[in-house]
């Protein structure tokens, strides 16, 4: 006997009788085996002993068990008469095992129930971890979105303000997807925090980054990650990309329009402890665009298992470039979403736009 979940939505009562029931019919306890009496069965479980006494009663009642001196309650033997006058036969167990499975199923509702709720508030709990604002920066318009696959996830967006004039700007994919992927991203944003309480050398705080990660999870762990800082002073964004996917910087040149790819510099992070990395700088000019986002807008599916891809995405970012940072974010989810066509999303998808503003 195991001890019964007293946060389950069963009675523990019945599920002692489920107990009983499921051993009888798997032949874990046989004909004419003693079961524990009430007391000693009450003090292993840690429960009150009128609730095991009423399990005892209601198992008799069925005919599951018959009480011989009120101490020990023994199974019945084929044929044996129960208190309540009936013959305890092998149509029985075929009883006994519908009424187990009932409660099986019963007790499955009630655990995916309960995983819901711990589910959606571990959603709340991540939520609270991306950026819930973004803090005003004369000369440029910015937001982020993520949404993940599994109510939780390992993306991750961040910005950090270090002054009137510099903003850092964060994005990154932890391998994997669900709650193990939403741990290490909470992690991440905690080693990156602890790395930028002022505006630094990105491609060292990449390095740091990396060496944590390696020595803080397992071998096939890691995250794609892309970090900046823009100086709104200059104009200047100055960057490290390890391994991520290469963000867009979109130019506009009268009429005509061109894309700017900021290729990885360095390898993913927490794959390798020995690791070095680049920092690259590029002039954001006044309309100028970037757009960085995670795998799972890229390669978002239909049914068909066709990707939405990286084309389509810079073409709808040439076509609607004159949108404001968060509209131009809602376009791309809901793009990305109708070419999807109501498939399931099998991957986080996560968007940041950054706009130097005329």
């Amino acid at each position: 006997m195991h001890q019964p979940s007293p946060s389950s939505a069963i009675p523990i009562y019945l599920q002692l009788m489920d107990q009983v029931k499921h051993g009888l019919v798997t032949g874990a306890l046989r004909p004419g085996e003693p079961l524990p009496d009430v007391q000693s069965l009450a003090q292993e479980l840690v429960i009150s002993p009128n609730t095991v006494a009423k399990a005892y009663r209601h198992l008799e009642y069925e005919g599951v068990i018959t009480v011989g001196d009120g101490t020990r309650a023994l199974l019945p033997w084929k044929g044996h008469r129960t208190a309540s006058g009936r013959l305890a036969t092998a149509s029985t167990s075929l009883a006994f095992e519908n009424k187990w499975l009932t409660a099986q199923m019963l007790r499955e509702v009630a655990a995916r129930a309960s995983s819901a709720r711990e589910l959606a508030i571990a959603a709340e709990v991540q939520q609270t971890l991306l950026p819930q604002e973004c803090p005003q920066m004369s000369g440029l318009d910015y937001a982020g979105a993520s949404r993940p696959a599994l109510g939780v996830g390992g993306d991750y967006y961040d910005f950090i303000r270090f002054s009137e004039n510099q903003l850092g700007i964060a994005i990154g994919d932890v391998s994997g997807k669900g709650i193990p992927a939403a741990l290490l991203m909470a992690t991440l944003r905690a080693y990156l925090r602890s790395q930028t309480d002022r505006a630094g050398d990105p491609a060292q705080i990449i390095a740091t980054l990396n060496r944590l990660l390696y020595e803080s999870s397992s071998a096939n762990r890691y995250a794609t990650f892309f970090y900046a800082q823009y100086d709104a002073s200059t104009g200047v964004l100055t960057y490290t990309n390890a391994g991520h996917n290469p963000p867009f910087v979109l130019r506009r040149h009268g009429n005509l329009s061109s894309i700017v790819r900021l290729d990885p510099c360095g390898p993913v992070i927490g794959f390798l402890l020995e690791c070095s990395y680049t920092a690259r700088s590029i002039v954001l000019e006044p309309g100028d665009l970037l757009l960085a986002f995670t795998d799972g807008i890229s390669e978002a599916m239909n049914a068909g298992d066709e990707e939405w891809g990286e084309e389509r995405l810079m073409e709808l970012l040439c076509a609607n470039s004159t949108l404001t940072a968060r509209a131009l974010i809602d376009r791309v989810m809901t793009e990305a979403d109708a070419f999807a066509e109501g498939a399931l999303q099998h991957d986080d998808m996560t968007v940041v736009a950054v706009r130097r503003t005329e």
